[in-house]
């Protein structure tokens, strides 16, 4: 690299630098000038190539809006409290008294002495300058008018429009500021003459004081004050409102952040104090006692930035604050933006601030949830990486009541274990990432639309495992389709309700011969579920009926319960509340988007189900009388777990696994069912605050019809011969199988029994299995079973034993009934006048609340 001269200057660029002087001059002469005599000015024909620069110059002389800072509320004890700021720029605009005595003066004496004085332009501090230019000299042309005018074009023309391609508002204009050019003096000139011909000098003062950089992402007299001294600007005394202006003039060198900067404030500081002291704002008692302060670690009061998400005032609202902001800069169903048409006006408002944005978050629920997430999955587990996220809705609104995770907010690129920016209850759209596995949780829709279909859920299915056939969509099937259940539960035979409360999989499979894969996404889709990532299904894969083909989020799930607690009716999760502009004006936020999804009847048979799961799963059943439905998920190997559920009032989605990598939570706990059991401890804990301040009611009741569905009671055929069976089943719609021979009461070769057994509801094409007497129990003629139709069960007992029977051979099978019919003898196998031994046993359905449970008879 040449050595660089240590000449002031050499001929050539001094002889260009007189012709650039004269040019300048002149123009500056006529802009001065104008000030004064703008008739004369304009009316000169002596500035030609000066004059053109003149016309040329585009018109800038307004104060624009400054960046402020945008908070955030929440609700604490239902007021309305900030619990985050954010800023493209650190600024609290304030007026010019509220920027105290000493400031104004400090700015004035250090940088624009004649302010008061002339129109916009300082004649004396241009000659100085210019010929400084010539000489080698130092010197400003800048006037404080001018200052502004500067700082202004780079706070508009520099703004970043649009994030993705970081295009600027006026970028010819931004580059412009970059280059120290008598073109670029020449337009701060006469847009200062245009400010000061349109605005007043006080009006001046305090747009400059607003807009100053004071290092450090910090602008503004205010929030410089506020991070410099922990004070507010009319606070400020002489040193310290002094030393803050002293940054203006080198913000990365004069700021007072680094202590390498001490000495160069100290200098610069005591500079502007003896200036203050000349120009007589200050008498020589109040110069001594501020230039006798140091500039040292005692004379500084640091205070942190409060800027975004991550120093969210409660430690719980980092991922909602972050989703919120995440909110503003999304487009909307019809492609406009909250904050504007068009991404590069809702950019420009974001950027500008200013907005008092009021939100649903119900802070001391949140709080609380965060709690529970630190007991039960603290962050700093080290067997795996194990997140956990918790969504709440409430019910009826779709509003977001509580958003937290077990991860600190830090969405920075070296976030440390415990710490991400990665919201794990929404997509990556949100500021979250790609979902994850919902496993059993899904089935839901697959009841869903088997309800839809028309079919019942207390029919009787085959839930043994065996490869099967089922829908995708449109006519076609996959084939051989076998998955297992979990922890090894199995049973030959289950109802729809019994399928969901053991959560078999062999069972929901059976569903999906009926009903196909397609059906399932639409109903998903519908109650607010699609993959993480996507606004719609892309496969159709038979591995959907049971939550392990994809990824969805906690949001969507809560989306989905908020769905069925609500009637059916789907409300899209709602976040903001309100916002108020700058000017004080409300911005119009989404209304709230409530359609029906399902059917009420539906949504009461679902209500139905869920309750019992919940009532027959005790470790997710929080404390309290509220009626609570819902449905676990646990997806392979169990890397991902989850309870989701609801209330009337609150619908609550919990997430807990592993964020990397395939270790499954029973595998890194060894075995033991711990890291398994947290998304229960965690779901029931939060539920019971949740209800605490959302107090839930009674569910729906179930549609009797659609309860019913298309299910049919299988007739008794005990008695009859298989052919006499065969015909009396299949004139029903039942295929028929004669199965095995077995010891019984019937005379030998008739029917003892069936499988499914009379009087269960079976669908009308099922297939039933006759059991045959071996007649080895069988009783003479004499010896009739009597008739126990329509008798209690104390009475059904009683006339066995008077028949000369056992009452304790009546074999009781539980079926629910109406109110009318608890504990009622409602069907007998063998029929009344069935002959049989004083041993013989007697099948009897008895009336029940709950089918497979004796309610107290």
């Amino acid at each position: 690299m040449p050595a660089r001269s240590t000449a002031k200057h050499a001929p050539g660029s001094l002889l260009g630098s007189l012709l650039g002087l004269i040019g300048f001059s002149v123009v500056a002469g006529l802009l001065v000038s104008a000030t004064v005599t703008p008739a004369v000015a304009v009316a000169s024909s002596t500035a030609n190539s000066g004059l053109d620069i003149f016309e040329n110059l585009p018109e800038f002389a307004q104060i624009e809006e400054q960046s402020e800072v945008s908070t955030i509320y929440g609700t604490l004890d239902g007021n309305p409290v900030p619990i985050a700021e954010f800023y493209s720029q650190n600024r609290e605009i304030v007026t010019l008294a509220q920027a105290g005595q000493w400031a104004p003066l400090a700015a004035i004496a250090g940088e624009d002495r004649r302010f008061y004085d002339h129109g916009g332009v300082d004649a004396p501090s241009i000659v100085r300058a210019a010929l400084g230019q010539v000489t080698g000299g130092s010197g400003g042309a800048s006037s404080l008018t001018m200052q502004l005018v500067r700082q202004q074009i780079v706070e508009v023309a520099c703004q970043i429009v649009d994030p993705e391609t970081d295009e600027r508002f006026d970028p010819e204009l931004c580059a412009d500021q970059t280059t120290d050019s008598y073109g670029r003096k020449l337009q701060e000139m006469r847009f200062a003459i245009g400010l000061e011909q349109r605005y007043t000098k006080n009006e001046i003062l305090a747009a400059y004081l607003n807009i100053a950089n004071f290092g450090n992402a910090t602008y503004g007299i205010q929030a410089a004050a506020q991070r410099y001294f922990g004070l507010d600007a009319w606070q400020l005394s002489i040193a310290q409102a002094a030393s803050i202006m002293t940054i203006v003039q080198n913000p990365s060198t004069l700021n007072l952040f680094s202590p390498d900067n001490y000495e160069r404030n100290e200098v610069r500081r005591n500079y502007i104090i003896d200036a203050m002291l000349d120009v007589g704002y200050i008498t020589q008692e109040q110069h001594d006692e501020a230039v006798a302060t140091p500039v040292d670690d005692a004379f500084v009061n640091i205070q942190p930035a409060a800027s975004g998400c991550i120093a969210s005032y409660y430690g719980s609202t980092g991922f909602f604050c972050d989703y919120v902001q995440e909110l503003l800069k999304q487009p909307q169903s019809d492609g406009t933006y909250i904050l504007g048409d068009d991404v590069e006006s809702a950019t420009r408002a974001l950027n500008l601030g200013g907005l008092q944005i009021y939100t649903s978050i119900d802070v001391g629920l949140n709080e609380e949830v965060q709690a529970n997430l630190d007991t039960y999955a603290p962050n700093t587990e080290t067997r795996l990486e194990l997140g956990a996220a918790v969504t709440m809705l409430e019910v009826g609104t779709g509003r977001v009541l509580a958003m937290a995770q077990n991860k600190d907010y830090a969405n920075v690129d070296d976030a440390p274990y415990t710490a991400t920016g990665i919201n794990y209850n929404v997509d990556n759209r949100y500021g979250g990432g790609g979902g994850f596995q919902p496993g059993s949780g899904y089935k839901i829709f697959t009841l869903a639309a088997w309800i839809e279909a028309g079919y019942s859920v207390n029919t009787s299915l085959d839930t043994s495992r065996h490869p099967r056939t089922v829908q995708t969509c449109d006519g076609a099937v996959e084939r051989n389709y076998d998955p297992q259940n979990n922890e090894g539960f199995s049973s030959p035979r289950q109802d729809v309700t019994g399928i969901f409360v053991n959560s078999m999989n062999t069972g929901v499979a059976e569903m999906g011969t009926r009903v196909p894969v397609c059906a399932v996404h639409d109903v998903a889709t519908r109650m607010g579920t699609t993959p993480a990532n996507q606004d719609a299904y892309t496969d159709n894969y038979a591995s959907w009926f049971i939550g392990t083909a994809g990824n969805v989020t906690p949001m969507s799930m809560a989306e989905a319960f908020q769905t069925i607690a609500n009637g059916g009716v789907h409300c899209e999760p709602r976040a903001i509340d309100r916002i108020v502009a700058r000017d004080g004006s409300e911005i119009a936020v989404p209304a709230q988007d409530c359609e029906q999804a399902i059917t009420p009847e539906v949504a009461s048979v679902m209500q139905f189900v869920l309750q019992e799961v919940t009532n027959r799963n005790p470790a997710n059943n929080p404390p309290g009388n509220a009626p609570v439905i819902s449905k676990t998920g646990t997806s392979d190997n169990v890397v991902q777990t989850w309870t989701n559920g609801a209330s009337s009032s609150v619908a609550t989605s919990v997430w807990v696994g592993n964020i990397r990598g395939n270790v499954g939570l029973l595998d890194a706990a060894g075995g033991s069912r711990a890291l398994w059991n947290i998304r229960s401890q965690v779901f029931t804990s939060s539920m019971a605050d949740a209800l605490a301040r959302y107090p839930g009611g009674a569910f729906l009741q179930p549609d009797p019809e659609t309860l019913q569905g298309n299910a049919i009671a299988l007739p008794n055929v005990a008695g009859q011969t298989p052919d006499e069976a065969r015909a009396t089943l299949e004139g029903a719609g039942f295929s028929v199988v004669v199965g095995a021979t077995v010891p019984g009461a019937q005379e030998a070769g008739r029917v003892e029994y069936t499988s499914p057994g009379a009087g269960s509801l079976v669908l009308p094409e099922a297939s039933v299995t006759l059991l045959v007497s071996d007649g080895s129990q069988y009783a003479p003629p004499e010896s009739a079973i009597p008739d126990l139709e329509g008798q209690s069960l104390g009475d059904a007992r009683s006339t066995m034993s008077a028949a000369g029977f056992d009452p304790a051979n009546l074999q009781i099978t539980w079926a629910q009934a109406p109110g009318g019919q608890r504990c009622e003898v409602l069907d007998q196998n063998p029929d009344p006048g069935t002959n049989g031994p004083p041993s013989s046993p007697v099948s009897i359905v008895v009336g029940s609340d709950r089918a497979g449970q004796d309610p107290g008879c």
